[in-house]
């Protein structure tokens, strides 16, 4: 049984390896790396070891919009900056804060005798399913961040110095 794990973990850890920087982790690695305890480890202590290797190699450029976008359009004259789409929590955050609200104002209207039992269990039995379905979503779309999330990381980081 042992075998067989260290050859899966291997496997794993071969196909992340293979990955470039910053490429988005397939969905089966991904979850071998929320259940695997070893391999997670490994690839945050790589990520460590890879941040480390690379500081020397920074220096710091003083990049203005003007400069970036004069770069940008040697480099491709079609560049628009007005198609860069940022990547942001805040519509996750609005969303998450909408359906809390919801929930709270359905409780105190919920207080007046107006609303029968089998609707009340109907609305909550939908709030649920649907705060259920936000958390996996906003998880899955951002898998990458919480696995691969090396900051937090503080007593891995003595292996490497």
């Amino acid at each position: 049984m042992k075998q067989t794990e260290n050859g899966k973990c291997e496997k794993y850890m071969n196909q992340f390896l293979m990955l470039d920087k910053r490429q988005a982790l397939p969905l089966a690695l991904s979850v071998h790396l929320l259940c695997c305890k070893k391999c997670r480890t490994q690839v945050r202590l790589m990520e460590l070891a890879e941040k480390k290797a690379a500081e020397p190699l920074f220096i710091p450029v003083p990049f203005t919009d003007d400069k970036l976008l004069r770069i940008m359009k040697t480099i491709d004259p079609d560049f628009d900056p007005q198609n860069i789409c940022p990547v942001s929590f805040s519509k996750w955050v609005i969303a998450g804060i909408c359906l809390i609200l919801a929930f709270v104002i359905f409780a105190l209207i919920d207080a007046v005798p107006l609303i029968s039992a089998g609707m009340t269990v109907a609305v909550y039995t939908v709030f649920g399913i649907s705060i259920t379905l936000y958390c996996t979503l906003f998880i899955f779309s951002n898998l990458d961040f919480f696995v691969k999330k090396v900051e937090n990381i503080k007593p891995l980081a003595e292996h490497l110095s």
